[in-house]
């Protein structure tokens, strides 16, 4: 068994991949496995993951899906496929720090945590972040939880015990377009017991141009945060410390609710204008499919979120009041 397996999806990644992989099978951790899956690319991306096993044989596995996936499908295949003790993530168009899995290894076997977290560099705003601060490390409570579920993080930041992914098994869904993160990131601080970090910059996040966040329609994107949603109540509502951790569960997926409605709102607010006073607008006229979108997302929000938003202070403190009253508007006419 490897120390650390990294898993990797790739789909028409010929123009980052060699730098991704370049940086994964060059670590100073030397019993490391990067499990890459080509993720049914139509570039030259399974050659570039073959030429790199061969020159890596010892470290390179690679799984060739003839069928797409997407970000969270692929994922799942490389854990399937994966045999390492701990369980890292990597996306094809980013790189990371040479030390990275030797630290948060070195950070795992001295803890015993079942998460190892360290920080994330966006070039595109020059900003670097640390989700896991000193008072969040340690074992895990209630408070502990909950304050790591609402400030969010990254799934490529970390390192998890394999068994978070295999006691019981748990996968990501396929095919979503965005927010494919979410449920299991949320479901890793319900699932594990303790969390340490690495006061490091390791992963540097690159923001290709015209990636899907950039270019994804209504529908794709309503599919997503539909999806996210339901995925997060599913995989976590049953968990043993649900019940301690629903208010920061339910704000994230209000958050994510108040997403897809704007979204479906998005052409109303531009030309309206963003203020309060033009909230009840947004809603005269809309199309048909727009309307019928945030009916759906009223109906699952009324399913999975059952403490009253103004008994949240999650909810109350970090959702926008422009956004609390276009969901309230929607509740007022669609019902909650």
């Amino acid at each position: 068994m490897k120390k650390v397996s990294v898993v990797v999806p790739a789909y028409n990644a010929h123009d980052t991949l060699a730098r991704s992989l370049g940086s994964l099978v060059n670590q100073t951790l030397q019993d490391i496995e990067v499990v890459v899956v080509n993720d049914a690319s139509t570039d030259d991306t399974i050659d570039i993951c073959n030429r790199c096993k061969a020159a890596f044989p010892d470290k390179v596995v690679v799984v060739d899906s003839a069928v797409n996936m997407g970000c969270g499908g692929a994922r799942s295949l490389g854990l399937d496929a994966a045999s390492g003790e701990y369980i890292g993530m990597a996306d094809a168009d980013d790189f990371v720090a040479p030390t990275m899995y030797e630290k948060l290894y070195a950070k795992a076997v001295e803890t015993g945590a079942d998460i190892v977290d360290s920080g994330f560099y966006a070039e595109s705003t020059d900003k670097a972040i640390l989700t896991v601060s000193d008072d969040l490390a340690g074992e895990l409570d209630d408070d502990k939880r909950s304050r790591l579920i609402v400030s969010g993080g990254y799934l490529v930041t970390k390192i998890f015990k394999r068994e978070i992914f295999e006691e019981p098994k748990i996968r990501m869904q396929h095919n979503m377009a965005a927010l494919e993160d979410l449920e299991i990131l949320i479901y890793t601080y319900l699932r594990a017991g303790s969390i340490a970090a690495v006061k490091e910059i390791f992963y540097n996040y690159c923001d290709t141009a015209g990636s899907n966040t950039k270019t994804m329609n209504i529908d794709k994107y309503y599919d997503s945060a539909y999806r996210a949603i339901r995925g997060t109540y599913d995989k976590c509502h049953e968990m043993p410390d649900y019940p301690g951790c629903q208010a920061a569960v339910e704000m994230m997926m209000a958050n994510i609710y108040s997403y897809g409605v704007n979204r479906c709102l998005y052409d109303q607010i531009v030309r309206l204008g963003a203020d309060k006073k033009n909230v009840k607008k947004y809603f005269e006229g809309l199309p048909s499919k727009e309307l019928s979108m945030i009916k759906e997302l009223v109906a699952l929000r009324n399913e999975v979120i059952k403490i009253p938003f103004e008994e949240n202070g999650f909810i109350m403190s970090k959702i926008a009041e422009l956004d609390l009253a276009i969901l309230k508007e929607c509740e007022m006419r669609f019902g909650a």
